[in-house]
């Protein structure tokens, strides 16, 4: 269930600051989580979390989803350069702050994620996810996204191999 005040909407260069510091938190309490480490984006610079967050249309989004004026989740999408491939979409990024977990805040997220993805005219979008996030799985799941490879030892976290499923959205099907 999606509370009332929740409000999506792609984040620009001016919600950098709020941005930087949400993205290192989700980093630190979700270390399994992501394959950039808190300690790799500490040394990002504010200009270029905002170069990062600069729309392209029909190539790049970032959704942050604002609980009550206060940034809670956020996901990136971003089409595939290559000629003969842009028509896959990648999402990574994906992160909601504990707090806000179970009130829907990624299910609305994922919603306009896809609604974003097929209005720029992909036919699919892939992400990763490590394995002991049993919770963002069963969110992929529901929103349509099947697991079509295992990457075994996808990472390496604190001397722990970290196996990551490969999930896909076709958007045309």
């Amino acid at each position: 269930m999606t509370p009332g005040p929740l409000h999506v909407r792609p984040l620009t260069r001016e919600d950098a600051p709020e941005y930087r510091a949400f993205r290192l938190a989700g980093l630190q309490e979700a270390p399994l989580a992501f394959g950039r480490s808190a300690e790799e984006y500490r040394h990002e610079t504010l200009s270029a979390v905002a170069d990062a967050l600069q729309e392209l249309p029909g190539k790049r989004v970032t959704l942050g989803a604002f609980l009550h004026g206060t940034l809670v989740g956020a996901v990136t999408a971003l089409r595939n350069p290559a000629l003969k491939q842009r028509h896959k979409g990648s999402i990574y990024a994906v992160y909601v702050v504990p707090h806000a977990r179970g009130q829907g805040t990624a299910d609305a997220l994922f919603t306009h994620l896809l609604a974003w993805a097929r209005s720029a005219g992909l036919l699919q979008v892939t992400l990763s996810v490590s394995v002991p996030q049993v919770a963002a799985r069963r969110v992929y799941a529901r929103h349509g996204f099947t697991v079509y490879g295992l990457e075994r030892r996808a990472m390496r976290v604190d001397g722990q191999d970290v196996d990551e499923e490969l999930m896909v959205r076709f958007l045309d099907t």
